[in-house]
């Protein structure tokens, strides 16, 4: 069966034209994810940023979100995403064994500015010179920037993108990207990543890896995971954590800027606060919340034009990170049902006052863990 006109002149279009033309796909209609949010912004009165919140996704979802995210990942006030950036090249060579020398397209996650895409495209290009990209985010805004980057910078044909506008965190939107790969690659062998430490934005991490691991991962594919780590986990280290965000003014323009967009809430920086605690002695984990500290109760107008109330000293959870325990991260692991075939790591330590603080990228797999058949079948043989 042939291509209709429409889609088949499309694509000679694109080439042709100078335009910022953006084609994608849209997977998910607005009005229902902002049903979403207003949900979340009626929930109960806390102080501890338990009960109202803004999930992670919402937080880039408008122009000013996306301007503002990027802004924030340049700022030398909030170095540890600065020198993540910067430093990722000389990480990803360090890892490009573990990928097998296959040719892979390329699935990313939550691609940000397109910045360390830029480096796995460029890279992965030499082996496949057939390479599709496909950029995946929740955000319309994010995909626009970062897509845009990528094309001016490595040339990419326009043909050869997608971005697909999705929330990654829904089990059935997985299923269903799963089904567009399928039909797009077959069976070709796809790299898929979730890049800059996204994971940790999510309430329920490892049970986000478990499921795009059982969704996405056949035997061939591979995926690349990037988090931030800690040698220790204490309270100083917690608070230490915390303080790295609250130094960034960018920071909090952006972690307020869905808070912004989508109330009538007047904001205020200095009502943004930075909390951090041990996590189950698995992770430092830091809570971005803003508390009404004005003295009285204020009421909030919602995206659906209703009011709820803003009583005093109750919070809304802005977003949440982690830096997960370098010793806990093998477990972390193994509850995702995957394992590691490579990593590096990064040490932002000396910027911190000898603070062990870095970032860790690994390539992931499923099925059997050589290493641990390797030691089964060992075992066999010393009990002959």
């Amino acid at each position: 069966m042939g291509y209709s006109p429409l889609m088949s002149g499309l694509g000679a279009m694109l080439e042709e034209t100078d335009f910022a033309w953006s084609l994608g796909l849209i997977g998910e209609g607005q009005a229902g994810k902002l049903a979403t949010l207003t949900g979340d912004l009626r929930r109960q009165v806390s102080t501890t940023g338990d009960g109202k919140c803004i999930t992670s996704g919402f937080s880039y979802l408008g122009a000013e979100s996306a301007i503002a995210w990027v802004n924030a990942c340049h700022d030398h006030l909030y170095p540890v995403m600065k020198q993540s950036i910067e430093s990722f090249d000389k990480r990803w060579c360090s890892i490009r064994p573990s990928l097998e020398g296959k040719s892979y397209h390329y699935v990313s996650l939550g691609p940000g500015d397109g910045q360390k895409d830029a480096v796995i495209l460029q890279d992965l290009r030499r082996d496949n010179t057939k390479l599709c990209y496909v950029a995946v985010d929740m955000s319309p805004e994010m995909l626009r920037l970062g897509v845009r980057a990528l094309t001016r910078q490595l040339k990419l044909s326009r043909s050869s993108i997608l971005p697909v506008q999705l929330d990654f965190s829904s089990q059935d939107n997985v299923a269903e990207l799963r089904r567009l790969l399928h039909g797009l690659f077959g069976e070709d062998a796809v790299l898929f990543s979730l890049l800059g430490n996204t994971m940790t934005n999510f309430e329920n991490d490892t049970e986000l890896l478990r499921m795009l691991a059982e969704q996405l991962l056949r035997p061939q594919d591979r995926f690349v995971l990037e988090v931030a780590t800690t040698r220790q986990l204490d309270d100083t280290l917690a608070q230490e954590a915390a303080e790295e965000y609250g130094r960034s003014r960018t920071f909090r323009e952006f972690a307020t800027s869905a808070l912004m967009h989508y109330t009538d809430l007047q904001i205020d920086m200095d009502s943004v606060l930075f909390q951090g605690s041990v996590e189950e002695e698995r992770a430092l984990l830091v809570k971005i919340i803003y508390q009404n500290r004005t003295g009285r109760e204020i009421r909030l107008t919602l995206p659906d034009r209703t009011n709820v109330s803003f009583p005093q000293e109750d919070t809304v959870r802005l977003c949440i990170s982690r830096k997960y325990a370098q010793h806990h991260l093998d477990s972390l692991l193994a509850e995702s049902g995957v394992h590691k075939l490579g990593s590096s790591h990064f040490d932002f330590g000396g910027m911190q006052s000898g603070l062990q603080f870095g970032m860790d990228l690994l390539v992931l797999t499923t099925g059997p863990d050589p290493a641990r058949s390797e030691q089964t079948i060992a075992e066999a043989i010393w009990r002959r």
